[in-house]
């Protein structure tokens, strides 16, 4: 069969999709519907993978943070602040490869007003000097925090970017004064936009104080802290980061007090266990929508090759006559295969646009972060292409081993 045999096949097929266009609607939805599924979960992993890539940079392969209390191993009513000051200077003095050992207290909820705009900002957060090295979070505007602000207890603050388009909209907040709790404080930055959040505090909705002014000020705990982070040299690897973390864990739970087989009093968090808690994300959503996409491609599958046996029933004079006039059956074959693999792709480009769809709606509520790619397409389409031959192929072999009479006939 040359190409110009195999070009009139292929109109021919095009024609008989638009001819028997009842059949075709409902094979190209019962295909989408798979297809769908799919596209979700390849979108949804390559989306989780660069937000964990994002987490990643945002976070710092090389920085530890510590929280006070254990969220994992202890119950609900012993979940104390153990974090001291003593802890701070013991990790900075013993640690080796630590370069900087930053604490930080935290108040959630907090009112803030500035002029006559009043918001409920998410977070008010003490921390050291040299704030966007320590958490690698820099202001994009104005200054840092110095060490001049922390030992004379500066009435400075930096904020997030939510809270200055609560407060400031579009205005320029530098230098403005913010009311805090009945505390005034002087906008001196304003931090990046980092577009995190956990549970239902928003990372940028925040305002950060010299952590002296925050304990003088706020009458806040003289003692404890809420968190700690330790940052390493930034040329350390993954296994020497995993040696610093048992090693941290070591030295804690030496500080504390804590006997051997007691569980922590504290929780450590790497890099690392942001990855594994995305790869976790990711399984549960390839499990999930897994089954979903392969149950409704296979009724996909099965619906296409029902409808195209009932097809070269109803068809079986077009198919007699075309016989009569000289058509092979290998023509006949490849004309039904070219129509079960046209469905099915048109079935894929229905399924992507829907796939699509769903996808923006679960990402407006965070309950996914999609990610579409030309990969997506591509596999997407080739999965279309094996529903179509796979499921294809044998009502197309019956349809070519129909004999002319027979089919005339109708029988």
């Amino acid at each position: 069969m040359n190409l110009r045999q195999f070009y009139r096949l292929f109109l021919q097929a095009q024609r008989a999709i638009r001819a028997y266009w009842t059949n075709s609607v409902f094979i190209v939805c019962a295909i989408s519907l798979g297809i769908a599924a799919l596209t979700v979960i390849l979108a949804s992993m390559e989306g989780a993978s660069r937000k964990a890539e994002e987490l990643a940079a945002k976070f710092g392969p090389t920085s530890i943070n510590i929280i006070g209390g254990n969220l994992v191993e202890q119950a609900m009513a012993s979940r104390p602040m153990t974090l001291t000051w003593d802890d701070v200077h013991r990790i900075g003095e013993l640690m080796p490869g630590a370069e900087r050992v930053s604490p930080l207290l935290l108040k959630a909820s907090v009112q803030v007003q500035s002029a006559a705009r009043r918001h409920t900002t998410d977070s008010l957060v003490g921390t050291g000097a040299e704030h966007g090295p320590s958490w690698g979070w820099y202001p994009e505007v104005g200054r840092d925090f110095t060490n001049e602000d922390i030992r004379l207890r500066r009435s400075v603050c930096l904020i997030g970017a939510a809270t200055a388009d609560a407060l400031f909209g579009s205005a320029n907040p530098l230098g403005r004064i913010v009311v805090v709790d009945k505390v005034p404080l002087v906008v001196i930055g304003v931090l990046t936009r980092q577009g995190l959040s956990s549970g239902d505090m928003d990372f940028d909705d925040r305002i950060t104080v010299p952590i002296t002014t925050m304990i003088s000020r706020f009458n806040l705990s003289r003692h404890y802290l809420s968190q700690v982070r330790v940052t390493f040299a930034k040329t350390s690897t993954p296994n020497l980061m995993a040696e610093y973390s048992q090693e941290l864990r070591a030295l804690l739970r030496s500080l504390h007090g804590i006997k051997k087989g007691a569980p922590d009093d504290f929780l450590l968090v790497t890099m690392q266990d942001i990855m594994d808690f995305v790869d976790v994300v990711k399984g549960s959503i390839v499990v999930f929508l897994g089954l979903v996409a392969v149950v409704t491609m296979l009724t996909g599958g099965f619906t296409q090759a029902n409808l195209f046996y009932l097809a070269v029933t109803d068809r079986s004079v077009e198919i007699g006559l075309k016989k009569a006039l000289g058509a092979s059956s290998k023509a006949i074959f490849i004309q039904f295969l070219l129509e079960a693999v046209l469905l099915a792709c048109l079935g894929a480009v229905c399924g992507l646009v829907i796939g699509a769809a769903f996808g923006a709606i679960l990402s407006s509520f965070n309950l996914l972060t999609i990610s579409l790619s030309p990969a997506v397409f591509c596999v997407a389409v080739l999965m279309a292409c094996a529903i179509g031959c796979a499921f294809g192929v044998r009502p197309a072999q019956k349809a070519a081993e129909l004999a002319p009479v027979s089919a005339l006939r109708g029988t």
